[in-house]
């Protein structure tokens, strides 16, 4: 779940100390004694290169919509009532920095910036410098353990004390750093990389998926066919429709993620060229109003109709439709009449799932604003 510091300048300081002590205390205290002159260059090279690249992360805008900026008929067409524009596909407004971001991918307090279109290049690199300075420290760190430990027995005052101690304090922090760095670079790197999403459409799926199980999604979407499509509503695609609704079939048969263009593709279209790929201001080369989409979302007239519904803009059910289903300690009552026969039935409450799509929270117990996003003009 999402940090929420009671101070946002707090989110830049923490960072900043603990690069700043993490590197610099052990650079002097501790690989001052054992290191050579050529790894000592190479660690503070890596340490610069955090620095940089956060602070690329920190003050590079993540891109906003263009003033004109008008939808395609394809797309739905979302207006945000406080930019006074419309909002191009991927994106939302950020309810800190004030502004529509572009292919959102989330509000970072550890940079007080979002993570979108146009930075999030300096982000990945700043994950990405972090884990391999802290990783090359960290064998060090432990190298140097070892060897005090082997000599143990030798006349202490061989010894630094600063150095034990130093060791002492830095080397879980160093190891805390990398775990949690490589945690959310993971995270970053299968959402966007590997599936092509940012962290909010990859929340957006599950949440798809929860309707769906729920038996909620596929009218919603026949629904949105028929409005992107008036013309194929026939008495004959009436009937199917019909038979969709009420026949098993599988989520990823009705519902396809339309930015999604493998592995290569993914990477390039967020990091731009592999030649910029670590170089400090390398960033992609579209403008982020306009996005690729694989060959699912392309629309056929004589395709079945399944195949229709997979050609829905992002999200299929238009991401602005309540669940409407109950939500209370008791069962709740469902009437009917079959057969002329008045039918009382009890219906168990789903707690987890709430009415509005604003409401929703999914494993992580996340929810939209929990990255950010201002669920007022959502």
């Amino acid at each position: 779940m999402p940090v929420k510091l009671k101070y946002p300048w707090m989110g830049i300081a923490i960072p900043c100390f603990l690069i700043s002590f993490i590197a610099y205390t052990a650079h002097y205290f501790i690989l001052l004694n054992f290191l050579s002159i050529g790894k000592q260059i190479w660690f503070e090279i890596s340490v610069t290169m955090i620095w940089i690249s956060y602070y690329l992360a920190i003050y590079t805008n993540p891109g906003k919509p263009g003033s004109n900026y008008i939808p395609p008929s394809n797309q739905w067409k979302n207006y945000c009532k406080k930019c006074n524009a419309y909002k191009p596909e991927r994106t939302h407004h950020c309810k800190t920095c004030q502004q529509c971001v572009l292919m959102m991918d989330h509000h970072c307090p550890w940079t007080m910036n979002c993570v979108g279109y146009k930075n999030f290049p300096h982000f990945l690199r700043f994950l990405f410098w972090v884990i391999v300075t802290t990783t090359y420290l960290l064998y060090f760190l432990i190298s140097r353990i070892v060897f005090l430990w082997k000599s143990r027995n030798l006349p202490s005052y061989l010894f630094n004390k600063s150095e034990i101690i130093f060791l002492t304090i830095t080397t879980p922090m160093d190891g805390f750093v990398l775990l949690t760095i490589s945690l959310l670079f993971i995270r970053c790197t299968v959402n966007q990389l590997l599936s092509g999403r940012t962290q909010i459409e990859t929340w957006e799926n599950e949440r798809l998926e929860s309707l769906f199980y729920l038996r909620r999604l596929k009218p919603q979407l026949i629904s949105n066919l028929w409005e992107f499509h008036p013309e194929l509503k026939t008495p004959d695609n009436e009937a199917k429709a019909e038979k969709i609704v009420s026949k098993r079939i599988r989520f990823d048969l009705l519902v396809s993620f339309p930015y999604d263009l493998g592995l290569i593709n993914n990477i390039t279209t967020v990091l731009g060229s592999p030649v910029t790929w670590l170089w400090f201001y390398g960033e992609p080369s579209g403008d982020g109003m306009l996005f690729k989409k694989n060959e699912y979302s392309l629309f056929e007239e004589d395709s079945i109709l399944e195949d229709q519904i997979l050609s829905l803009p992002w999200p299929p059910d238009g991401g602005k439709h309540g669940f409407n289903i109950e939500n209370s300690s008791t069962n709740s009552i469902e009437t009917s009449t079959k057969d002329g026969e008045h039918v009382i039935r009890k219906r168990s409450p789903v707690s987890k799932l709430l009415e509005s799509r604003t409401q929703w929270y999914n494993d992580w117990g996340e929810n939209l604003e929990d990255f950010g996003v201002d669920i007022d003009v959502e």
